[in-house]
């Protein structure tokens, strides 16, 4: 079947009722005799809870209840992950932990409450430095027991074990990861240019609009209904059913689009307090947390600090890679260092590399995703070294880069081979953008930087239903939930797989109770597995319909076509039954004919990994070190675009949070683990003013993925920028920065023009 629906340039659906405000999100949920929950949280990063005495606030006006982490059944004292910590036990371990929690019949008088709960706290030394708390004799960020797991978490990281020789000889290290190949000291003694150098990364906050919020609703049956901003109905419904020792099947997540996620929105923040509440008061119970509660205490990206070491000949060719990756964690194991250490064999042809990765806990928050989770941080340190060698041996960085970038059939950094991919498509496509050609002949102070990024993108299984209704338009139901506008990817999926217009298509999230399963939303993998699946459930629903009308019409299911509402008989298009006739069919009293209604449900695509290449330029001030954005473009190999309108959209977002990851963006903590910018007046996102006219370009090399032959495209985006960023920097003033966001205070250091 020729597609005329999928690869059009399609505007979002929902599109007019968000920016109308339309758009229902958990904030706006109100449901009758509603209460409010607020939390105290911990002013200390370390300390132990040697009393709460939560009675004055139990007995303020308009209290109804006030819970402590002792009140709360099958709450573990020393949890180990942060989905099951919902209320510091005996000690806090970072600035911000939730400690208690207080229900009323007005928020402000939650809040009011929360200032007579007296705690008694022991200050206990803070962990901050990641490299620090690594050395033999650093005081113990927390000391976790056992090894609980909560698999509902689900967070977008692949994981690997904990070295035990290094947790025993600091529990602050919770894995240790190596990978090797060749003979490093070798390949350095070979080498004619050798670079070494420190990279460091900043704590980002996701930046989404809607804070973490929920509210949560108990009924006299014993049954909870979730309303939140969450990603992933399934696996919340996992999470609280642990939480709440109660049945799968007692909890009901009504799906809901979040104002924003960018790989945060995972683990239940607000959901499992809210549910504790609910259920000890019997009234529905909503929790929203503030900006300023979000920035404290969500999940943000984890810093990095990477020591990379590369050798290069006076020809040009590589000859070793060595990493040491140091993740901070913060208060508890979840660090993406798997795939920074990724980075550092799956983009180049290094023939000998040595990369050790570390995840370290911390008096921090515990670490969230943030598109391509660890990628960023590592490919500014990576592509800032590529730069570095180029430059040092007068080669073209474009050149430089197509000859060693890894293609199909070639060593990944597991020892596995590399599937079709479009890396070097995106770098000739990047170098002949008008902003790279016109770099030579830049004003003063101006430069031009390069980078490329890449992920190797999993999936997992899904499912989609598809009902035939009277009028003849299909009603699709998923259980995925509509983060970026791929619902309307899905309904030109839907649409052009049964032959029908965009306005026969209704594409739905349903709940918990009636969806078809569905994982998180986000990890490149939401349009690869729910669209498969859709795929297939079209592919179901025809087979079906054309069993019936070829009985109708005496022919062979194999002679028919599905197109413009009708099952017709290729060649003899006057020979058809419509779309409403066939429910009909199947829908009257006395009918031999089942109803119609298609089933697809897809196993995790195969590998697809997404490629792109960005090029940013800047203007630089030598006076104050202020760095402007002034011109950028990104190339992205996305397989196929089925909606190039959305693609083009996902990667001009994508790639500002990149370049604010280079430029402005950081949670700063100082030497007692207290965050010191906890509002948007001090962490300081780019606005509309900020960024620089971005242009997209398209790659399409398409995968192996049976949908087309689609790549992930939401993650890819965000990983170049900052380097691009850095390296573009450089080129401005011949000056280098090795520690990101780049601000005027950082330039003016990389110039000597201050003191570090």
């Amino acid at each position: 079947m020729a597609t005329t629906i999928v690869g059009t340039r399609t505007p979002r659906i929902e599109g007019s009722a968000k920016v109308t405000g339309e758009l229902t999100y958990a904030c706006d949920v109100y449901l009758p005799r509603m209460v409010y929950a607020k939390v105290l949280r911990s002013p200390h990063a370390n300390a132990k809870i040697l009393k709460i005495d939560t009675s004055k606030a139990a007995a303020y006006p308009g209290v109804l209840a006030v819970i402590t982490a002792k009140d709360i059944p099958n709450m573990p004292r020393e949890a180990t992950s942060r989905a099951r910590a919902l209320l510091a036990y005996d000690e806090t371990i970072f600035y911000g932990q939730p400690v208690a929690a207080v229900a009323a019949e007005e928020a402000s008088i939650a809040e009011e409450a929360l200032e007579l709960i007296e705690v008694e706290y022991e200050p206990m030394p803070v962990v901050v430095d990641p490299v620090l708390a690594m050395q033999p004799g650093s005081p113990h960020a927390r000391l976790p027991k056992g090894a609980e797991v909560d698999e509902a978490a689900e967070i977008d990281i692949e994981r690997e074990t904990t070295s035990e020789a290094d947790s025993k000889q600091n529990p602050n290290i919770t894995q240790h990861i190596v990978f090797e190949r060749g003979d490093v000291e070798k390949g350095f003694a070979e080498a004619d240019f050798v670079v070494e150098h420190t990279y460091t990364s900043s704590w980002v906050h996701q930046g989404y609009i809607e804070p973490h919020n929920a509210i949560v609703d108990y009924d006299i049956t014993g049954h909870f209904t979730v309303y939140s901003s969450n990603r992933g109905q399934f696996p919340l419904r996992t999470s609280l059913s642990q939480i709440l020792g109660v049945p799968e099947n007692n909890i009901r997540v009504m799906p809901l689009e979040p104002g924003g996620a960018f790989g945060s929105k995972i683990a239940p923040l607000t959901e499992g307090i809210a549910a504790i509440l609910a259920r000890q008061i019997r009234r529905p119970v909503k929790l929203v947390m503030s900006r300023s509660e979000d920035l404290k205490a969500a999940i943000p990206a984890p810093p990095a600090v990477i020591k990379l070491k590369t050798g290069v000949k006076k020809d040009g060719s590589l000859t070793a890679l060595k990493a040491d990756v140091i993740f901070d964690s913060g208060s508890f194991p979840g660090g993406p260092v798997l795939g920074a250490c990724q980075v550092m064999g799956n983009y180049y042809r290094f023939p000998n590399l040595e990369v050790h990765g570390y995840e370290v806990l911390t008096n921090k928050p515990s670490t969230g995703a943030l598109r391509a989770p660890g990628q960023p941080q590592a490919t500014f340190a990576l592509e800032s070294q590529m730069d570095i060698m180029a430059r040092e041996l007068g080669l073209d960085p474009v050149e430089f880069r197509l000859r060693h970038a890894i293609e199909e059939g070639d060593l990944l950094i597991n020892n596995q081979r590399s599937v079709k991919m479009g890396l070097k498509e995106c770098i000739r496509m990047a170098a002949e953008s008008d902003l790279w050609k016109r770099r030579h002949n830049l004003p003063k102070n101006h430069g031009v930087g390069m980078a490329i990024g890449g992920r190797q993108q999993g999936a997992q299984p899904a499912g989609a239903v598809i009902t035939l209704n009277g009028d003849g338009t299909l009603s699709v139901s998923v259980g995925s939930i509509d983060v970026t506008g791929v619902n309307t990817s899905f309904t030109q999926i839907a649409a052009e797989s049964m032959g029908l217009p965009l306005s026969s298509v209704q594409v739905s999230t349903a709940d918990s109770r009636s969806a078809p399963y569905s994982g998180q939303s986000g990890g490149s993998k939401v349009l690869r597995t729910v669209g498969r699946a859709i795929q297939l459930a079209a592919k179901d629903t025809l087979d079906q319909m054309y069993a019936i009308v070829a009985k109708t019409l005496e022919c062979s299911p194999d002679d028919l076509e599905s197109a413009d509402g009708v099952i017709r008989v290729k060649g003899s298009p006057e020979r058809a039954v419509a779309f409403d006739l066939i429910y009909t069919m199947t829908s009257s009293a006395g009918s031999p004919n089942a109803p119609i209604v298609g089933r697809g449900n897809a196993p995790a695509s195969p590998q697809a990994p997404g490629f792109t290449c960005q090029v940013v330029e800047v203007a630089v001030d030598p006076d104050t070190g202020q760095v402007t954005l002034v011109d950028a473009v990104i190339a992205q190999d996305v397989g196929y675009a089925i909606n190039p309108l959305s693609v083009e959209g996902q990667l001009q977002g994508g790639m500002v949070q990149s370049l604010a990851i280079g430029v402005s963006e950081e949670l700063m903590y100082n030497e007692s683990g207290i965050l010191m910018n906890s509002s948007l007046l001090d962490y300081r996102m780019l606005t509309s003013l900020d960024v620089p006219n971005i242009t997209p370009i398209i790659v399409e090399v398409p995968s192996d993925d049976p949908l087309f032959g689609v790549r992930g495209v939401g993650e890819p985006c965000i990983i170049a920028g900052a380097a691009a960023v850095a390296n573009a920097v450089y080129d401005a003033i011949g000056a280098r920065g090795y520690k990101i966001p780049l601000t005027a205070e950082r330039v003016l250091e990389a110039m000597g023009k201050v003191e570090k």
